[in-house]
């Protein structure tokens, strides 16, 4: 054993020293209660929360439940929710629908006695559109705070259409006889802006009258003064009688809900809440305004209480007396009662005019105007205030205007124009008619230009009727002339300007229409301005025009026949009267020209309603007075310019046929006869004056160009349709007869003085009179004519060589056949001559001379040859050449 052990049990064995221990007994809770407690404040405190959340318990009772469903309907005032819908059930009879709503605490204070209650769902109707905002969110309840005492049992409002007094609004109560056309929600008007609404409305406690109670918002309240008065401006009232209709129609609003007008003197205290006034049906019996004096004229159409006045297009007050007509006067006297708002405007210098309404079909907003019959408006001047005015018609005003430009105005007739209407450029009015005089010379207008626009007015200024309609029936089909739609029934005169030259003259004349004024036409018919003659009736009728360097300048009035030519009466429209002169020529216009040339076809025609109407032109080209009316121009210009032509065959000539000088027209054929006694054919030629001198010399050659067609072609395209003269110019002296030649004496003079010589043969089937004589392909001569000799063993062939071409033939020349083709087979194969296409058909002969060292003697004059049916075998190689002595 350790000592360490041995210490430890000697400790152990010793008795230790004990106290008592003294037991006390503890008087604190023990915290592990205070959770129960504060569990049950916390449970308390949320009980109370949710009582008070709860709000306050309503019930209301309604008509009809649509739309209402519990824990979803909501409460709301001014676009706020302050409730919502707990229960929906019927009433013990099953009648009516309860609902028990909550509304939150802090609304409580609008459950009062007077507090109103209703539904509001969307609605649909001609006054407008509501409860848009009830499509998103479903219908809903909605409430005006009333005054009294708490109050938890409501009866809802039938309509949703209840206007909310806001607070500061003006409560006003309005007594009328009937309701009229006034709905919940009206407006009421002050100088046409909207300033309040009609709440609701009830018949009064003895029943006699309707109570309509109006709430005028706050910035409003103070227009309403004690002394006010209301007046119904809705509906539409109209009165028709003799004199016209009268029509007066606010704006679509007060039409379809209705609406109520007030004035109030500025000298009046303010109104209260709650103070009644009268609601008068119209302006006339609130008689509230300014009462001025007026002179009118007797002759007019004016009623009491009916004609209105109007200022800048806005109702301002009402003729409210007149006195009787008196045949000892021209005047009535009378009282006009005026909107105070007007008091400013009525000075020394202000004018009342008499308006008539003016229908116009392209301002249809005017339509009202034109509905309300006659009527005053009043124009502001300057001066001193005034209550004493005479009442001006049109006229009288324009004729007072200071710078206004009267002119007179005149025509045959009225063209559908009168006193009164307007005078109109580009549409817009610068003036009127204001008298008018008729006699036996025509019409006569008193016009005035307004001062703004004299400035339009030139010494070249036309004046048109707008309101004449014109219709034509011709060749050219239904002609109408309208003036514009607006012009149609208000008519009137326009004008125009062109140039804008000179100033201002007192008179002008009135042209029916536009086509009038452009020729300056301004009588009802055109007199004649010459009368022109004629022979043959060309294609001219009664309306045929007449032109001047092909612009239309007149019209023929009348054709009339007699015993041995035709009269022609032409107008020249008045504008164009200068063109017509001593020197004028008149000639009938063809409707087509044709040429034919080898580029083509040109046709020139006139327009299709001038081809069938037939024209005359004229130009001032003549000398001296001349009426006789020519066929066509080159004979009106060519009179006394005529030369002869002879023919001996007239086959292709005829009237009309053109003359042709370097491809120019410079005369036509005017006539064709035959000359019994030198049987031959007279030709009678007009020639263009500017081409006489040229074409009529000594020395001209006239040809006749027709076509030739043949297998090798068509020559003279140009003379398809017709043949023509062709000139080839002399320069000898002058002549005016001469030679006509067509193609068998062209040809015949080419060869006359030609080199003759006999070909001889046994047979000439091939050829024929007029076949060419061929020289290495050309064309050198040709036969004359063929006979046979006096035994009648041979054929004669005479042959005209051109004298050009005369040292060709030489006494040892060969002459062959040599029409159309030939072939010849051999050792070498087959050979085929050919010849031209006119060869062929006509058959020709050619001729060369064989090649050698000496050149033999050229033939003499009718020498005989022998003619060879084929063509020498060694000719092709013959190549020898003569030059001419």
């Amino acid at each position: 054993m350790t000592k360490e052990n041995q210490t430890d049990l000697a400790v152990s064995t010793e008795q230790p020293n004990i106290i008592p221990a003294k037991i006390r007994k503890s008087r604190n809770i023990s915290p592990f209660w205070l959770l129960p407690i504060i569990a049950l404040i916390i449970g308390a405190s949320l009980f109370f929360q949710i009582i008070k959340e709860q709000g306050e318990t309503v019930r209301i009772t309604f008509t009809s439940g649509d739309g209402l469903v519990a824990n979803k309907t909501q409460i709301r005032y001014q676009g706020l929710q302050i409730g919502l819908v707990k229960k929906v059930n019927f009433t013990d009879d099953l009648k009516l629908v309860k609902v028990e709503a909550s509304i939150y605490p802090e609304a409580k204070t609008v459950l009062r006695a007077n507090t109103k209650f209703w539904l509001v769902q969307p609605n649909a109707s001609l006054a407008g559109i509501s409860g848009l905002d009830t499509l998103i969110s479903g219908n809903y309840i909605t409430l005006q705070p009333g005054d009294g005492d708490y109050k938890y049992d409501f009866t809802a409002e039938n309509g949703s259409q209840i206007v909310q007094l806001a607070e500061g609004d003006l409560l006003i109560h309005l007594l009328s006889d009937d309701l009229g056309s006034i709905s919940q929600g009206a407006s009421i008007f002050y100088k046409k802006m909207p300033v309040g609404k009609v709440l609701d409305y009830r018949f009064t406690k003895d029943q006699k009258q309707v109570e309509i109670n109006v709430a005028i918002e706050k910035q409003y309240a103070h227009l309403i003064k004690k002394d006010s008065r209301f007046w119904n401006i809705s509906g539409i009232r109209a009165n028709m009688d003799l004199s016209g209709i009268s029509l007066n129609i606010d704006s679509l609003q007060a039409v379809v809900r209705g609406a109520i007008t007030f004035d109030s003197p500025e000298k009046s205290d303010s109104a209260e809440s709650e103070q009644q006034y009268t609601l008068y049906p119209d302006l006339s019996s609130a008689q509230r305004g300014i009462e001025i004096n007026v002179t009118l004229p007797s002759e007019n159409t004016f009623k009491v209480g009916k004609t209105e006045v109007f200022y800048q297009g806005m109702q301002v007050g009402m003729l409210t007396q007149m006195s009787d007509a008196s045949i000892d006067s021209d005047n009535r006297t009378g009282k006009l009662l005026l909107n105070p708002s007007v008091k400013d405007i009525l000075r020394q210098h202000s004018k009342i005019v008499i308006r008539s309404p003016k229908v116009d079909l392209i301002n249809l907003d005017k339509l009202p105007e034109l509905l309300r019959g006659q009527y005053l408006e009043i124009i502001a001047g300057d001066g001193e205030p005034s209550i004493e005015f005479n009442v001006l018609n049109e006229k009288e005003l324009l004729l007072s205007q200071p710078n206004a430009l009267q002119i007179t105005l005149t025509a045959p007739e009225t063209y559908g124009i009168s006193q009164g209407q307007e005078i109109y450029y580009n549409n817009i009015s610068i003036g009127q008619l204001v008298e008018q005089q008729v006699d036996t010379n025509g019409v006569e207008f008193k016009a005035v230009i307004l001062p703004s626009y004299r400035h339009l007015i030139h010494a070249d200024t036309q004046f048109i009727a707008a309101s004449n309609f014109a219709i034509s029936l011709g060749t050219d089909g239904l002609r109408m002339q309208t003036p514009a739609a607006g012009n149609w029934l208000q008519g009137g005169v326009k004008i125009i300007n062109h140039n804008k030259q000179g100033h201002a003259k007192t008179q002008y004349p009135i042209y029916k229409d536009q086509e009038s004024a452009e020729v300056g036409i301004t009588a009802n018919e055109l007199k004649p301005s010459l009368t022109l003659k004629t022979t043959q009736l060309p294609n001219i009728s009664k309306g045929s025009l007449v032109l001047y360097r092909q612009y239309e300048v007149g019209k023929i009035l009348d054709v009339r026949p007699l015993k041995d030519h035709f009269d022609v009466d032409v107008a020249i429209y008045p504008k164009f009267m200068h063109l017509l002169t001593n020197n004028s020529l008149f000639w009938v216009e063809s409707a087509a020209q044709i040429d034919i040339t080898p580029k083509g076809i040109s046709i020139q025609a006139t327009p299709i309603g001038r081809s069938l109407k037939g024209a005359i032109s004229f130009d001032n080209s003549g000398s001296g007075k001349n009426t006789t009316l020519y066929a066509n121009e080159l004979t009106a210009k060519s009179a006394g310019q005529v030369i002869t032509l002879t023919a001996t065959d007239a086959t292709n000539l005829s009237k009309g046929m053109s003359l042709r000088y370097m491809g120019l027209t410079v005369g036509e054929i005017d006539s064709i006869s035959l000359d019994k006694s030198n049987n031959k054919i007279i030709a009678k030629a007009l020639i263009n004056p500017n081409y006489m001198n040229i074409v009529a010399k000594e020395g001209s050659l006239f040809k006749v160009i027709s076509p030739e067609i043949s297998a090798g072609g068509i020559e003279n395209i140009d003379s398809l349709l017709q043949p023509y003269i062709d000139i080839e110019v002399g320069a000898g002296k002058s002549k005016k007869q001469f030679m006509l030649y067509d193609k068998s004496t062209r040809q015949n003079n080419k060869f006359s003085n030609g080199f003759p010589i006999i070909l001889e043969t046994s047979d000439a089937s091939n050829i024929s009179s007029g076949s060419p004589v061929m020289y290495r392909g050309v064309d050198v001569g040709k036969i004359r004519n063929l006979e046979l000799n006096n035994m009648g063993d041979r054929v004669l062939i005479y042959v005209i060589i051109d004298n050009k071409y005369a040292h060709l033939v030489r006494t040892n020349t060969q002459f062959w056949l040599s029409s159309g083709y030939t072939a010849g087979v051999g050792w070498s194969g087959i050979e085929v001559n050919t010849g031209s296409v006119q060869q062929l058909l006509k058959g020709g002969i050619s001729f060369s001379t064989p090649s050698s060292t000496v050149v033999q003697p050229q033939a003499k004059t009718n020498q005989r040859f022998l003619l060879q049916i084929r063509r020498p075998d060694d000719s092709k190689r013959w190549d020898s050449g003569v030059m001419a002595e």
